[in-house]
């Protein structure tokens, strides 16, 4: 049971900064996560942001991945939260059009197909007052769907129907937020060399190759060291609760350029 409620902890601390970042972005517009809520996490990776979402206890939680050997490590560690092999461009989503009240993403925009397919999909399975936090990088090196200007995206989100929205540049962490990063940096090299696993160099892969990250590795390494687990989401839980006192992200000002910066947008259907 202690297991399947502190799940494993987040390899990579931006995996924590994303999640804070979206959920922060909610709140600052107006809107808290309640016992209503029906939520998905689009691109969701290890799960990171659907486990925090368990901190709020919405009605249900959706995660959607295209890698299938994520999906099937996701579901051996809790039935608390629904995990789905789904592509959103690719696959049919009929079948989920106006249910959600509350999509999020980190860092799946930038990689996909079709950015106005996954922001058309968006917007057909947000319920009518549903709301969709987004955040991904506008890096040269990261992805291939890069921004030249604001402009490029503010015309896709148009396209798909969305009236009601706010685009905010991101250009990094807020002193809190490092000194949390660099300790949670610290007690993941621990646990690595704990258990002699080595980080690679290599990026996040625009395909269903996530089993070749050193993320996946790692949590199959460790996902049985019931105790290991259970002392760094202590120690998560604890950082991340000091961290969430204060703002998790600085903005630029109007005007500066998005390049090699982060865009974060909200938008209400």
């Amino acid at each position: 049971m202690l297991l399947r409620k502190y799940y494993y902890p987040p390899v990579n601390y931006h995996s924590v900064w994303f999640s804070e970042m979206v959920l922060r972005n909610l709140m600052n517009n107006g809107t808290k996560v309640g016992s209503d809520d029906v939520i998905l996490d689009i691109g969701c990776g290890l799960g990171n942001h659907c486990f925090s979402l368990l901190d709020y206890a919405p009605k249900e939680i959706y995660g959607f991945d295209i890698s299938k050997e994520t999906i099937d490590l996701l579901n051996t560690f809790t039935d608390k939260i629904i995990f789905r092999n789904i592509d959103i461009c690719k696959d049919d989503i009929s079948a989920l059009k106006n249910k959600f009240t509350i999509i999020f993403s980190s860092d799946v925009y930038e990689h996909v197909e079709d950015p106005q397919v996954m922001l058309d999909n968006i917007y057909s399975m947000l319920q009518t007052g549903g709301k969709v936090s987004i955040t991904f990088p506008n890096l040269d090196d990261h992805g291939h769907n890069q921004l030249e200007s604001v402009n490029e995206f503010t015309e896709k989100l148009v396209k798909s129907g969305f009236k009601d929205f706010e685009i905010s540049i991101v250009q990094g962490l807020t002193f809190p937020y490092k000194v949390f990063s660099k300790m949670y940096i610290m007690l993941q090299n621990i646990s690595d060399k704990m258990y002699g696993i080595k980080r690679g160099a290599n990026r996040m892969p625009e395909s269903d190759e996530f089993h070749e990250m050193y993320a996946f590795k790692k949590i199959n390494k460790i996902k049985n060291k019931t105790v290991l687990v259970r002392f760094i989401n202590v120690c998560y839980d604890i950082m991340k609760k000091l961290s969430r006192l204060s703002s998790v992200f600085t903005v630029v000002k109007p005007g500066e350029s998005i390049k090699n910066k982060r865009i974060l947008f909200f938008a209400r259907k």
